[in-house]
């Protein structure tokens, strides 16, 4: 039967009658179906989008005998719209009818505010009148005890407080995973919270059967007829509930089905607690998070415990079991059961200390309480489950949807059978698990984070035989997401390489037998090298070649031991830790050499020997190191292309060695040549470009060409985005000591002083002070403060980094020698002449022997020898001066070079002191050079008016 519109004596004029008229315009459109038939459909629409009606309440809506909650109303106009002949645009409907909804719902609540003596009005249906509760809080067993010591939640408690007083109908979805809190924080709004006016009624939801007995006992309480159907009597409790004839607050606390739903009102205020968040994703409720306790906030429960525990056991605590509350009440339990103070306990388990006695306020363990989640989740989806052991071996850090999802590229592998691969199937095991209360997703929603008390207990609870599976399949997942050799990879995938690096250690990848893991490690190594994190490169490369070494089938391993060695070379080489490089690059090169699989062009053969020329800088042999460079360029050239990046990277590492061996010239040619190279194909700011950048650099200065350095590379490195350095810079940092020795070239000492101690301070925070890289900055420090006359501030300076150079070099290095002249010119400028004399002596022939009379270094020592000659009037000291004057003018081609400068002015001084004639023309000559060049404010053409002599200086290159 057709149920009509009120008339106005029943329904007078106002936002009732109007949203009722309204309603009624639908419901006469769909041709008045039966209120039956239409609370029937609205069981059949989606159970996430809408909610079912009774036919009590559909007739009660449509005769104005009541205005139930917005989504009950919805599903109504739904399920109208539906049986419309003509379509209907629902979502005009719903913007149109929800304002005569507020409308109406506000004059019902006035009128029911208004009055003094307010009378429940009758629920159709039941000839029982209905009362209010003689109490208004339920009786004290419906609700669960609070746990005493409840801390922080500020801020959670004013927001729930916020939501439950923005209007009459609030449902609360308080959501989070397994022991964060959800009841306690709700027990203690109630706590701080009393309203007398409200009736408040517990809901236990862990089952279908605890919340229809709780609404059950609700009944009695409101004097409800029980009916011999429980579906009836449900229904009459809600429909009660729905007309808000009195204020009340329903908790349904732990309600993880979606189908529970049903059993809860649709108006009044309402707080479901829940292990899933997706119940407050819809528009109908407010979701609020239940995160961890905050970092101050976990410490003072467990010092609550434990006033004494100190920090260290603190923080031990935190990281092992998290900040939750279920974990921490946990430890206090275990802490209290054991007669042990927190922290780590010799030879047990962190998991076993979950299944000591219940957590207070919990009434099971934490162990028993993720079992039971475990269980109802193998029943449920065994991808989620597949998913969740495999987060279980990777590291306590969140994981990347990106990285997880990358295994659908994987080839196809025993390993991954019935892993969640695909984008949807991915997704889906994802929200399981969060439904579960085993997981979060982070604040952007893009990477999932397993909970630490759910990591130990997954860990525990696997057998033997699964926790291998279980770490084959994360090994199987890091290696589909190897984006590969870090050399060639795209800026974006950095973020991968940094994933991957999170897990190695935690998921034992060098462990892996599958080659696709193993190159995931192996690019790791080069990775971690790329960017400068030579120790961790060091340590993995090391466990990897110890690991893979023994048994090692190079037909079936593309001889990435070998290849893996030769990237722990170059990480030790960078580290400092150059007699261990060496020697493992040695033995590559044996083994290629007696390997016919391999010869001189075979890739592997290039890149080794391209290791060795490193090795042989190292040491010094400046000429085997051109020499090996100069093939392996020539190789690369041949099998890769003029332009191929190795090869300008080969390109790159020959111009060292010409710049090493003095062939300044050369160096630059080859320099820019790889910096145009390396500037087309990555762009300005790459660590190629700025190491390019800087060799430049140091070419021109090598010959002396301060200005153009100034002229043409400084303005380079200002073009080049400012940001906060890494290793991968090391070109920028190095280059700022070319710049400072650029500017002290051009006579601006201070400038350059200051600019050498702001770069140290950096590159020695990066790099540590021991490495070559801040030793050559204070270097060049040092020789700073000696030509600014701060002498003895010089020695202390230089003897610190030449005592590093000879225990990383070795005392006839090169190197080693250069420092040694440097502070001989200290101790000269300080009066320590014969001291000065026997270093400048030995440090000459030991130059001759190790690079050659024409080497600038060993023109250097001769130029400075000379001058120790000349300050002890040493009888050779003419022949040693004019000697040290051609080998300056046959190993530097440009006249204005300094150290040729120099040992021209000195050679005057010491014809002056014979009474030469041609000692004025001379030192006319060089002044005249200084000063058209430098201007005569520059400290040497000071000097050399004076009559003084000029040191040579010698500033050791990174090798």
């Amino acid at each position: 039967m057709a149920i009509p519109l009120p008339g106005l004596d029943k329904l007078p004029d106002g936002p009732l009658r109007a949203f009722v008229t309204a309603v009624h315009e639908v419901y006469d459109g769909a041709g008045q179906p039966a209120a039956r038939l239409i609370a029937k459909a609205t069981v059949e629409l989606p159970v996430h989008e809408f909610h079912s009606v009774s036919h009590e309440t559909v007739s009660a809506t449509l005769r104005a005998s009541t205005v139930p909650a917005w989504e009950k109303v919805r599903a109504i106009l739904r399920v109208l719209a539906s049986m419309t002949p003509v379509e209907r645009d629902f979502l005009a409907l719903e913007q149109r009818m929800i304002e005569l909804w507020q409308s109406a719902r506000h004059e019902l609540q006035e009128v029911e505010l208004g009055a003094v003596a307010p009378t429940p009005r009758p629920i159709p249906r039941s000839s029982t009148p209905v009362t209010l509760p003689s109490q208004a809080a339920p009786p004290a067993a419906t609700r669960p005890p609070a746990t005493p010591g409840f801390v922080g939640r500020s801020a959670l408690l004013e927001s729930i407080h916020a939501a439950l007083a923005t209007g009459p109908d609030v449902r609360l979805v308080l959501h989070g995973p397994i022991g964060s809190g959800k009841t306690q924080t709700v027990l203690q709004y109630l706590t701080l919270s009393p309203d007398p006016d409200r009736s408040v009624w517990w809901v236990p939801s862990s089952s279908a059967d605890a919340a229809a007995t709780s609404l059950i006992e609700l009944a009695a309480v409101l004097r409800i007829e029980l009916h011999h159907r429980v579906d009836r009597t449900l229904d009459l409790v809600l429909d009660e509930l729905e007309s808000q004839h009195f204020p009340y607050l329903m908790i349904f606390d732990g309600l993880d089905e979606p189908e529970m739903l049903r059993l809860v009102p649709n108006g009044g205020h309402v707080i479901i607690t829940t292990r899933d968040p997706s119940l407050g994703d819809d528009g109908s409720t407010t979701g609020i998070e239940i995160p961890d306790l905050e970092p101050g906030e976990a410490e003072e429960l467990l010092r609550d415990h434990d006033p004494e525990v100190d920090d260290e056991q603190v923080k031990h605590t935190l990281e092992t079991y998290g900040r939750s509350p279920l974990a921490l009440r946990q430890t206090i339990a275990w802490s209290r059961a054991a007669g042990i103070s927190f922290g780590p306990v010799d030879g047990v388990n962190p998991a076993d200390l979950l299944t000591t006695t219940p957590a207070e306020g919990y009434g099971r363990t934490a162990s028993l309480a993720l079992l039971f989640a475990l269980d109802r989740l193998e029943a449920a989806s065994n991808p989620a489950l597949l998913l969740l052991e495999t987060l279980a071996c990777f590291a306590p850090v969140p994981v990347s949807r990106d990285l997880l999802g990358r295994s659908a590229t994987a080839q196809t592998d025993e390993v991954l059978a019935g892993f969640p691969r695909d984008e949807v199937t991915l997704n889906k095991a994802m929200a399981e698990l969060r439904r579960r209360g085993l997981t979060r997703l982070t604040a952007d929603g893009q990477r999932i984070e397993l909970l630490p008390l759910a990591r130990l207990v997954v860990r525990r609870a696997l057998s033997g035989k699964e926790r291998d599976q279980a770490r084959a399949r994360a090994h199987a997942v890091l290696a589909a997401a190897n984006p590969g050799w870090p050399d060639d990879r795209p800026p974006a995938a950095d973020t991968y390489y940094w994933e991957i690096a999170a897990h190695v250690d935690a998921t034992g990848l060098v462990s892996a037998t599958g080659l696709r893991a193993r190159e995931a490690v192996y690019h790791q190594i080069r990775f971690r090298y790329l960017c400068g994190d030579y120790s961790v490169a060091c340590d993995l490369g090391e466990l990897a070649h110890a690991a893979w070494r023994v048994g090692n089938d190079p037909s079936q391993d593309d001889h990435l031991v070998l290849r893996t060695s030769q990237e722990l070379a170059n990480a030790l080489r960078a580290a400092g830790r150059y007699e261990r490089a060496g020697a493992l690059t040695r033995t590559a090169m044996s083994q290629l050499r007696v390997d016919p699989a391999y010869g001189e062009s075979h890739p592997y053969s290039v890149a080794v020997a391209a290791s060795r020329a490193a090795d042989l800088r190292i040491a010094g042999d400046y000429a085997r190191a051109h020499e090996f460079d100069r093939e392996t360029l020539a190789q690369c050239e041949e099998n890769f292309g003029a332009d191929h990046p190795r090869t300008t990277m080969s390109r790159h590492r020959l111009a060292i060695s010409l710049r090493l061996t003095g062939a300044f010239r050369a160096a630059e040619q080859a320099d820019r040549a790889a910096l145009r190279q390396h500037r087309d194909r990555f762009g300005d700011d790459n660590w190629r470009t700025l190491l390019s950048i800087n060799a430049l650099a140091e070419d021109l200065n090598g010959q002396g060409r301060y200005q153009d350095v100034l002229d043409e590379v400084e303005p380079m490195l200002a073009r080049i985005e400012t940001r906060q350095r890494t290793r991968m810079d090391r070109g920028l940092m190095l280059a700022r000591r070319t710049l400072a020795l650029a500017r002290r070239g051009t006579g601006l000492l201070p400038e350059a002083l200051e600019l050498l101690e702001s770069a140290y301070v950096e590159c020695a925070a990066l790099f540590g002070e021991r490495h070559e890289y801040p030793l050559a900055l204070r270097m060049s420090h040092a020789n700073t403060l000696h030509l600014l006359g701060r002498t003895q501030e010089a020695i202390d300076e230089v003897s610190l980094v030449l005592g590093c150079y000879r225990d990383l070099f070795g005392s006839g290095n090169p190197l080693t020698v250069a420092a040694d002249i440097n502070l001989a010119n200290a101790l000269r400028a300080k009066g320590e002449i014969m001291r000065a004399m026997r270093i400048d002596g030995a440090s000459s022939e030991t130059l001759i022997d190790r690079v050659g009379p024409d080497h600038p270094f060993s023109v250097a020592a001769a130029v400075n020898l000379a001058s120790d000659y000349a300050r002890a009037a040493h009888p050779n000291r003419l022949t040693a001066s004019r000697r040290a004057f051609e080998l300056a003018k046959k190993a530097h081609p440009r006249q204005d070079h300094m150290h040729v400068i120099a040992a021209k002015a000195n050679l005057a001084v010491d014809l002056e002191g014979v009474n030469s004639a041609a000692a004025a023309a001379i030192r006319r000559e060089v002044l005249e050079r200084l000063e058209s060049r430098f201007g005569p404010a520059h400290p040497a053409a000071v000097a050399v008016a004076h009559g003084e002599r000029v040191d040579c200086i010698l500033e050791p290159p990174p090798v």
